[in-house]
């Protein structure tokens, strides 16, 4: 699959089923590529929220609003960025510290929203806290994507609707589920959460393609969007284990 086709496939999925999926991340660069793709994302089914890598709590989770407080003779309280569902477009990701990935990842487990981490380190080892990267579904570099290559991303919001209200019927064979679960293993994905992204991954794949049961083109692009950029490298995963060099112990006396 081309790089930006990738791109715009993760978005329409992440439309369907942002809950499911968590969120995405998104390793670019700022510039007119990444502002094409995050222009799209009007099409989420959720209110976008910006945060900065140096949120306060008192922003994240609401405190009491000190004018409106002083101007009306009572204590009134400020809502927080995380206080509803939402779609959280975290800017910076790279430099997110560890405490706000935990906070975030706690908000995803339970808020039924989504988190997408704009992501521009410069070099391999510059990325968000694993605790946020681990939780997000779907992960896309536009690294090497030029302009040229970057064509409109205009979503059907009718058939995306359609999408999101077939979701709760979509069948999920057992096979299926074996099928993800083997393969994660397989690719080395010791991630529990993987399979299970995986699995909302293809539902709304299905969803898109109005079916009503996840089959094959659902799993493959389930796995190409949810593992690859997990998997570990092939060395690391399948080689066969040492041999044991170990002597064998001596006969017992007598």
């Amino acid at each position: 699959m081309a790089p930006w086709a990738r791109a715009k496939a993760a978005l329409t999925l992440l439309a369907i089923d942002p809950a499911g999926l968590r969120g995405l991340w998104l390793r670019a660069r700022s510039g007119p590529v990444r502002d094409r793709l995050t222009a799209a994302f009007t099409h989420l089914p959720l209110p976008l929220r910006r945060m900065h890598p140096g949120v306060a709590d008192d922003a994240l989770y609401g405190g009491v609003d000190l004018a409106a407080t002083l101007a009306s003779g009572h204590a009134v309280r400020a809502r927080g960025i995380l206080d509803a569902r939402a779609a959280v477009v975290l800017a910076m990701a790279e430099r997110c510290p560890p405490g706000l990935a935990v906070r975030l990842g706690q908000w995803l487990d339970t808020r039924g929203s989504c988190v997408i981490a704009l992501d521009e380190g410069a070099e391999a080892d510059e990325t968000p806290p694993h605790p946020l990267t681990d939780r997000l579904g779907l992960f896309v570099d536009l690294s090497d994507i030029a302009w040229s290559e970057a064509t409109d991303l205009a979503l059907d919001d009718t058939k995306l609707a359609a999408a999101r209200e077939r979701l709760d019927y979509i069948t999920t064979p057992p096979e299926a589920l074996e099928t993800l679960t083997r393969l994660a293993a397989r690719l080395g994905i010791a991630s529990l959460r993987a399979p299970l992204l995986a699995v909302a991954a293809a539902r709304a794949s299905a969803a898109w393609r109005a079916v009503d049961t996840v089959a094959e083109p659902d799993l493959r692009l389930a796995a190409d969007l949810i593992y690859a950029h997990r998997a570990l490298p092939e060395a690391e995963y399948d080689q066969p284990p040492p041999e044991d060099d170990t002597p064998p112990p001596p006969p017992p006396p007598g």
